[in-house]
């Protein structure tokens, strides 16, 4: 009796444990599901235990956000805790839509590293680049929820950028294109050099006008340059010869540009000089008359940068000023 009261009672359990445990024709194992689409088909939450230790390695669950819109979620059983992936076995891709994190590092240790080479040109390509401001395709964000697809896609506009295809043509190295998805992806972490090596050489840019606007002052075409190069009208005048030279106009100009002056009556000469910032004379304009005057300088023996012109009359330097040419 004792014997059969055993059996009934390992018929039960037995049959309470294969109920929610469901194995198909196609070897598929379901757990409280009766038709598994998967090896492992789990309806529901699934833990993982350590085998060790208080905490578990990790959960997997469905959360409801605010909204009314569920995420599948996978989390470790507390916060701050755990890992995915190690230093040995890291994981090859991961794709996801959005990341928030506390902190991001990539691994740049010099001894990883060959052939380094500094970057050269970096700021002749930067000027390359267009930054964007654009709107995602609501098609791209194939969602089932309506709710969290409206979610997305809103998200999705009004975003800055670059077009990855454009970024590839001057930093292939920093664009890379997934052949599961068919879509191109810019890796934005490996502009940051370039753009460090670039400000560096625009700084560079600058000190060495200024060492040339510092040399000019001193140097080139009299002490009266020092209030010119500095970019402020200017209208000297001495006691010997009352004139006045104007702005050019346009300034900047990529063409032409005229520049006016006024030649007192008793002036026996007068002469518009264009100099570079090295002070190195590269056009001479006689001024034949007096009063107001016109001289339209032109663009086609000059290459784009920044220029200086000096009015002289009967040998005395009257004023000096900047013009720029563009391309």
């Amino acid at each position: 009796m004792k014997k059969l009261f055993v059996l009934i009672v390992l018929a039960i359990m037995a049959t309470t444990v294969f109920a929610q445990i469901n194995v198909n024709s196609s070897g598929n194992v379901g757990i409280k599901t009766a038709s598994p689409s998967y090896t492992l088909d789990v309806n529901g939450s699934a833990r993982i235990r350590c085998s060790t230790g208080a905490y578990n390695n990790l959960i997997f669950e469905e959360i409801t956000v605010s909204g009314g819109y569920s995420h599948p979620t996978i989390r470790p059983s507390s916060d701050w805790y755990g890992s995915l992936g190690t230093s040995s076995y890291r994981f090859g891709l991961l794709y996801c839509d959005h990341v928030i994190a506390r902190d991001l590092e990539e691994t740049s240790d010099e001894r990883i590293k060959e052939n380094i080479k500094d970057l050269d040109g970096s700021l002749d390509k930067i000027l390359k680049l267009r930054g964007i401001r654009y709107d995602m395709k609501p098609d791209y964000f194939n969602v089932a929820d309506e709710k969290y697809k409206s979610k997305l896609e809103e998200e999705g506009k009004n975003q800055i950028g670059f077009l990855a295809q454009e970024l590839g043509k001057v930093f292939p190295e920093a664009v890379s294109f997934d052949s599961t998805s068919n879509l191109y992806s810019v890796r934005y972490t490996r502009l940051v050099p370039v753009l460090v090596e670039a400000m560096k050489e625009q700084q560079t840019e600058i000190e060495n006008l200024k060492e040339q606007l510092a040399y000019i002052e001193e140097n080139c075409c009299g002490n009266n340059l020092k209030s010119a190069s500095l970019g402020y009208e200017a209208n000297f005048q001495s006691d010997e010869i009352k004139a006045q030279l104007s702005q050019n106009v346009p300034n900047p100009f990529n063409q032409t540009t005229k520049i006016n002056c006024t030649i007192p009556s008793e002036s026996g000469s007068a002469n518009l000089y264009i100099y570079n910032m090295q002070g190195i004379q590269l056009q001479h304009h006689k001024i034949n008359g007096t009063g107001e005057q016109c001289v339209v300088v032109s663009a086609e023996s000059l290459n784009p940068g920044i220029y200086l012109y000096s009015l002289v009359i009967d040998g005395k330097e009257i004023d000096t000023k900047k013009m720029m040419l563009t391309e």
